[in-house]
């Protein structure tokens, strides 16, 4: 007898199911867009070893079956215990050297999949955050291009840094999953994502213990809010 149990935490649009055989041995299905699923297939191979990701078991267009990580998400952690160990990953991630990364995120590319987003009628207006309640999605797409360019940082980044996507057991961090978004792109991207995830779980508490990780190269309130902006078309 097999076990397939959905897993229904997160946004990403994908199906991801956790199956267990009888002998007891488990493993995560997830399926679908090809090219997601895709290039999260290669980020994982190029992430072996060097960060605490699942091993790639299995992939065909759609489909891609993975290892078991063990422990809870982040929101299931206390707001000290989330704070801490998302500041862990995070640097962990943008340590990673960039010479051969094959993953892009550049600014412009991220804008030009958005607008695709919005052009197919992708975008979930009703998600958006409290302060864009209303915009349409176009009204933000004119803001991103109207933005300047970043400033000169690169790093690698997981591009999808809310605390479903890292996973923690007895206070330790055991898994970074879901990255299918992961590029070379200013760090901002993972600590505005990371600071408005830790709020929406645990309040304005928790976003202070995670600012009081927050690098000095991410702390701009402007350079923070134009990748909150950019999210709400993913």
């Amino acid at each position: 007898m097999v076990i397939r149990t959905p897993i229904l935490i997160g946004k990403s649009g994908a199906s991801v199911v956790r199956v267990q055989r009888e002998d007891g041995f488990q493993w995560i299905e997830k399926m679908g867009s090809p090219s997601g699923i895709e290039t999260e297939a290669a980020v994982l191979e190029w992430c072996t070893g060097a960060l605490p990701v699942a091993k790639l078991l299995k992939k065909h267009a759609g489909f891609l079956a993975m290892s078991v990580l063990p422990g809870v998400n982040l929101t299931e952690v206390s707001a000290e215990s989330a704070a801490q160990l998302i500041a862990e990953a995070l640097r962990l991630v943008h340590a990673r050297p960039i010479e051969a990364c094959p993953f892009l995120a550049s600014w412009d590319s991220r804008v030009a999949d958005g607008e695709r987003r919005v052009r197919a009628g992708l975008v979930d207006e009703s998600d958006f955050d409290e302060a864009n309640l209303g915009r349409s999605p176009i009204d933000i797409l004119a803001e991103l291009r109207s933005l300047p360019p970043l400033p000169e940082l690169l790093c690698f980044t997981h591009g999808d840094a809310c605390l479903p996507n890292f996973l923690s057991q007895d206070g330790h961090l055991t898994g970074i999953v879901d990255l299918a978004r992961a590029g070379v792109t200013h760090p901002a991207q993972d600590w505005a994502l990371a600071l408005r995830s830790i709020r929406d779980n645990f309040g304005l508490v928790g976003e202070r213990l995670l600012r009081k990780h927050l690098p000095e190269h991410s702390a701009d309130e402007e350079l923070l809010r134009r990748f909150r902006l950019l999210d709400e078309l993913f």
